[in-house]
């Protein structure tokens, strides 16, 4: 982790097995750099965890525990800052996404270089953000304002949570999608993409050890391959499977997607690749909404397992434009 975040590289996210140590690592080494961060997290509802006063929910505790230093939490309205009591050093300050847009005057953020954003994919039993994708990019602008057109550096983002869903809105906006679809598929573990760099560790030590632990030998299979071998549970790939378009006729076009449906036989198809259609609808909301009410069948198509898609990326945009998540 401190050669991942001691890298120049803007956007970095990892999405890895339970208990690795992705976030102690990420935050020892920032705490060893004496370098005040943000701790971003989804909710306030986890912000405020971070922040009692005890100590006791926050990430730092086991951090400093390790150090051998002390710490407590003050609070500045809803942001909590975690202070180290020896030298007064300014480890991090805690900012829910879901409400920053209301508390982002209340402190001074043009110091702060990093950015990590623990748990930035929802778990199964945790509501989802709406718009989560283009919130955590407002989030970043307002952070990092110009620096960049000053000569500094850009501010970087670190973003970690366990391999829960492959289609979560912040893939879906940053473009990631397809390419971790790709390094699932091939057992590749890191890839640079433009800035951003994606690591998606394909095995572990650690995981192996858990693996033989009390919790895994009693719960099923499905929390097993999530917390352990790191597969993204909330994703069925089964109807992933790319089709030649000659067989095919182009219905309509809703934003990048082009739905087609097969000349003999019951099967849709949704795919990337243009075709030539006069049902057109734009992906704002006035055009989603006529979508969703003309084409409104093609949830029950989709349920009923009659839809094929070139891709994942595919998948979690259609599921997106018929609000079926």
């Amino acid at each position: 982790m401190e050669e991942i975040i001691h890298t120049d590289i803007p956007f970095i996210f990892i999405p890895a097995a339970r208990g690795t140590g992705k976030t102690f690592n990420a935050l020892a080494t920032y705490t060893e750099d004496r370098e005040e961060i943000i701790l971003l997290r989804r909710t306030q509802k986890e912000v405020n965890l971070q922040n009692d006063r005890r100590g006791t929910g926050s990430s730092f505790c086991e951090v400093f525990g390790f150090l051998g230093k002390e710490f407590h939490v003050v609070k500045a309205g809803d942001i909590g800052m975690v202070i180290n009591d020896t030298d007064n050093y300014t480890a991090a300050t805690n900012v829910a996404l879901n409400t920053f847009a209301s508390v982002r005057g209340s402190f001074n953020y043009q110091h702060i270089k990093r950015v990590f954003y623990d748990e930035f994919i929802a778990e199964t039993h945790v509501r989802r953000m709406k718009n989560e994708g283009m919130a955590l990019a407002n989030f970043y602008e307002s952070i990092s304002r110009n620096r960049e057109l000053s000569g500094e550096k850009p501010l970087q983002l670190l973003c970690a949570a366990n391999a829960v869903n492959i289609a979560n809105d912040t893939f879906l906006y940053f473009n990631l999608v397809s390419a971790a679809e790709e390094m699932i598929s091939s057992m590749e573990e890191i890839r640079l993409i433009g800035n951003k760099l994606l690591i998606i560790p394909q095995k572990s030590p650690i995981s192996e050890k858990k693996a033989k632990t009390a919790l895994y030998q009693a719960v099923d299979q499905e929390f097993t391959e999530m917390a352990i071998k790191n597969k993204f549970v909330l994703n069925d790939f089964s109807y992933v499977h790319k089709r030649s378009l000659k067989e095919y006729t182009c219905l309509f076009n809703v934003g990048d997607l082009y739905i087609y449906h097969h000349k003999s036989r019951s099967e849709f198809y949704v795919t990337f690749t243009r075709g030539q259609t006069k049902e057109i609808y734009q992906a704002n909301y006035s055009g989603l909404e006529k979508m969703r009410r003309d084409k409104y069948r093609y949830v029950g198509y989709y349920l009923d397992g009659m839809i094929r898609f070139e891709n994942y990326r595919a998948i979690a945009l259609f599921e997106r434009y018929f609000n079926i998540i």
